[in-house]
């Protein structure tokens, strides 16, 4: 079983209106969540937990019920990059920016 360093989690809300030219990641793809799992495994091995969490969908344990509280009262802008449960970019970011920050963490933890 591989012990995780880090946890990754990327918070969207795939029904909200979205940039009318197209701006940055879809994180709701499939296909985007599949390149930034792959691009965090080539870059740092198996020691990062990647999770996406779409606040359209009914929520419905606490953790998420927090996390949606915590958006609004903080005026976070989605997408979302959270870090061990710290909110570390608020708004578009891409895979790019999304590896300098766990890179960036990781030399802040060692």
């Amino acid at each position: 079983m591989v012990k995780y360093g880090i946890q990754i989690t990327i918070v969207y809300d795939s029904k909200a209106e979205q940039c009318e030219a197209h701006c940055g990641l879809d994180w709701s793809s499939a296909e985007a969540m599949a390149l930034a799992s792959q691009r965090i495994r080539d870059k740092f091995g198996e020691r990062i937990q990647l999770e996406y969490l779409d606040l359209s969908q009914s929520v419905v344990d606490y953790l998420a019920s927090e996390l949606h509280q915590r958006i609004r009262h903080k005026n976070l802008s989605l997408p979302l990059l959270m870090i061990d449960g710290e909110p570390r970019i608020s708004g578009q970011f891409d895979i790019r920016q999304l590896l300098d920050a766990i890179d960036a963490e990781m030399e802040i933890n060692s």
